[in-house]
């Protein structure tokens, strides 16, 4: 690749213009302004030509003439206008070249394996974006209006001086000749240079970049010395190749000069020969040499900018002329619905699935459950059409899903979802341009994140970069309500931690079926949360299974195996909540594994208080906030303790925040499951311990105003759970107010922490 840009760079050295006619395409909303701009260039040129002519009329008179006066005003005045009216027209054509040209990039970025970061560097596509543009830009603005003008005022300038002083007319000629021909030598040269600076800026920066994101593995290495010295070196590159451009540049500087000189040399010595006269021949053809001195003089800048600019067209080329990052096949499968076709798949662990045929049915929620070595993320990628199988395809209504006109069918929530540095109401108006304040607010109050507005000072306050300002929670859920909104006919969603565990999953998926008018794919990580779905599809080392939950424990050891192997009893100490040896077991099945990298956070103060987490390794950072809005840290935990407030409190919120300080991992049990531990409703239904779960969230509440504090069950559902639970003695009323009885546990330390639970 590298020998085949130098073999382009060099074919390119001679060419003055191959930036214009690359950017011309983009300039077709801006017509008017171009004409506009050689009208002005053309105006200049004229009265560059004319102005000297003038002034020769005037000397040779020898006395005032107010006809020639008045028209060298008016040429004064014109080249004044004409200059001003094509540099303004210029920079417009120029700037609107350069909008159209990053619109392009961006587009075909969005196409290519390079949005993935497959080929180049982070730093490397934003520059391509940015400072490579920039340099295009200038460099056609440049060539429209100061080096084609100057090329031609050059030409133009050599004739009439020919006609006037045809000695000095013949030496300027030869000396610009001579320009050119060096100029070609050095430019070939300062071109590969130009390419190589380039090139060495682009890896200061990425150097930079890669910095900042690995800046805990620096630290935590001591790889500050050998990063620093990386980073000298890189520099250090960069400042010797500056230098030879620098003087490269130089070069060509001196050389223009030198050939003015030539020609202001042999005026003045013909002058000095004829004793004077022919004065007024003199004067016109020192103001020739000028405008040759001149055109000479914008050259080097002219053509270093167009060197630079053909550099950076050929790296944007990179991204402009790339492969498409999907390859679509042709027509392959006459199955209604999603179909697998000769599907054949590579994950990261090296795990493979081969020929995979299989048609997916259309049912409302399709469970997708993996061994831990396979990726249920790549899956969804591919499902959705964002991904390319290793071989086959997959298929909606018999045409590959990557193809533009099926992928908008499908839509997907990975499990990296990231958010974005704009506010939560421009998020949801990015796919719902006429959404509501209270349509977004109900959005988040169904996806539990009612308390995001105070977060975020409302609705229009910009989430940081990346949605820093939101947990990773916070921003999966954040896209599946944007997402869902939009009544996708099919969605993937990858293992989002709402759907890791069965309380907080249930009422999600319930709203997946609501909202999706096809099917939804969800990746499922509760056996509990299997069974809710229509359909399982279960990939091992065995294959690809389709078939319902329980079904599949009946015929596969491996997935029965499968979730016996999520009953880890040895990492958490469950003991601290007061659960009885009996339901601990139980609850070890609702237990959410989570990993964090350094910095990111895990809750935050001011947050419901929803779950506990215990640490499994690493370290966190429990941090505390004072009424001044002074921050300073509290605690450090490591391997073996847990944080989360026990107290579950109705309404009550986060007193601290936690930060991972390392890469963490960690396992979260919800407050729902809790409660369900505490009140010995661990094997009642669903809607049984959301019931119990939301009295004890807000404290006794009237019938109707439980329904929309429930909105995943219907109004059948609650009815039938009360009458269960107050037949059962967990729920009683007083005064007209339903209230979840806390039953007090022998076991050692409950008495306690049931002492905190207060208002229950």
């Amino acid at each position: 690749m590298n020998r085949e840009r130098e073999a382009l760079l060099q074919r390119r050295t001679g060419r003055y213009f191959p930036v214009v006619s690359w950017v011309l395409p983009h300039t077709r909303g801006a017509r008017l302004a171009l004409t506009i701009a050689i009208i002005g260039s053309l105006g200049v040129l004229f009265s560059q030509a004319f102005l000297p002519l003038t002034v020769e009329h005037l000397l040779k008179e020898g006395k005032w003439d107010a006809r020639l006066a008045v028209e060298l005003v008016l040429l004064a005045l014109l080249q004044l206008f004409a200059s001003l009216l094509s540099h303004r027209a210029g920079h417009h054509v120029a700037n609107e070249a350069g909008t159209s040209l990053r619109r392009a990039v961006f587009r075909k970025l969005l196409r290519t394996p390079f949005l993935k970061q497959q080929g180049l560097a982070r730093a490397s596509i934003v520059s391509r974006h940015t400072a490579d543009v920039d340099r295009v830009c200038d460099a056609f603005e440049a060539t429209l209006i100061e080096g084609i003008p100057a090329v031609i005022r050059i030409v133009q300038s050599l004739i009439i001086l020919s006609f006037l002083e045809w000695r000095t007319g013949l030496a300027m000629t030869v000396a610009s000749i001579v320009f050119l021909i060096v100029r070609t030598g050095i430019g070939r040269s300062l071109l590969t240079i130009d390419r190589q600076r380039l090139d060495a800026s682009s890896t200061v920066g990425e150097l930079v970049d890669e910095t900042i994101t690995s800046s805990p593995s620096i630290a935590g290495s001591h790889l500050a010395n050998w990063q620093g010295q990386r980073f000298s070196n890189a520099v250090g590159t960069l400042r010797q190749l500056t230098d030879r451009q620098g003087a490269k540049i130089a070069q060509l500087v001196a050389g223009a000069n030198a050939a003015g000189l030539v020609g202001l040399v042999v005026v003045v010595s013909g002058a000095l020969i004829r004793g004077g006269e022919n004065l007024a021949a003199v004067a016109a053809s020192l103001l020739y040499v000028e405008g040759v001195v001149k055109g000479l003089e914008t050259l080097p800048s002219w053509i270093r900018g167009v060197q630079q600019g053909v550099v950076s067209q050929i790296r944007i080329d990179t991204i402009l002329q790339s492969p498409e990052r999907l390859t679509p096949s042709p027509t392959t499968s006459s199955s209604a619905g999603l179909s697998l076709v000769d599907l054949a798949a590579q994950f990261d662990s090296g795990e493979t699935v081969r020929n995979i045929n299989l048609v997916l049915p259309q049912v409302p929620v399709i469970g997708l459950v993996c061994t831990t070595r396979v990726d249920p993320d790549y899956l969804c990628a591919l499902l959705s059409g964002d991904a390319n199988p290793t071989a086959g395809a997959i298929a909606l209504d018999g045409h590959d899903v990557r193809h533009d006109s099926v992928k908008e069918r499908i839509w997907s929530v990975p499990a990296n979802s990231s958010s974005f540095n704009d506010s939560i109401g421009e998020i949801f108006r990015g796919i719902h341009p006429v959404i509501s304040d209270s349509e977004i607010l109900s959005a988040l109050s169904r996806f539990g994140l009612a308390h995001l507005p105070q977060l975020t000072t409302g609705l229009d306050m910009p989430l940081g970069p990346g949605g820093e300002q939101l947990t990773r929670n916070e921003r999966q859920r954040l896209a599946l309500a944007v997402v869902l909104l939009a009544r996708p006919e099919y969605i993937t969603v990858g293992p989002i931690l709402a759907l890791a565990d069965a309380d907080t999953g249930l009422p999600l998926l319930q709203l997946l079926k609501e909202s999706v008018t096809s099917t939804a794919i969800v990746s499922i990580n509760t056996a509990e949360l299997a069974e809710a779905t229509d359909a399982v599809l279960f990939i091992d080392t065995d294959g690809v299974h389709l078939t319902t939950h329980r079904e599949l424990l009946m015929t596969s050891a491996n997935y029965a195996h499968h979730w016996a192997q999520r009953l880890a009893t040895d990492e958490v100490d469950l003991s601290v909540l007061g659960i009885p040896d009996g339901d601990e077991r139980t609850l070890l099945t609702r237990l959410v594994t989570e990993s964090y990298s350094p910095g990111e956070v895990i809750y935050r103060q001011g947050d419901p208080a929803d779950r506990i987490v215990f640490t499994i390794a690493g370290r966190v950072e429990i941090v505390g906030t004072n009424a001044q809005g002074d921050e300073r840290r509290l605690a450090v935990l490591g391997p073996g303790n847990h944080c989360g407030d026990l107290r579950l409190a109705p309404g009550e919120q986060r007193a601290e925040t936690v930060r991972a300080l390392d890469d963490v991992v960690v396992r979260s049990l919800s407050r729902e499951a809790i409660s369900a531990g505490m009140t010995g409703l661990l094997d009642r239904t669903t809607a049984e311990r959301q019931v119990v779960a939301t009295l004890l969230r807000h404290g006794p509440t009237a019938l109707s105003d439980l329904a929309p504090l429930m909105p995943a069950l219907t109004d059948d559902q609650i009815t039938q759970a009360l009458a269960l639970l107050e037949r059962d003695g967990a729920v009683t009323q007083d005064s007209g107010k339903l209230r979840a009885v806390q039953k007090r546990r022998s076991r050692t330390g409950a008495a306690d922490l049931l002492d905190r639970l207060t208002d229950l």
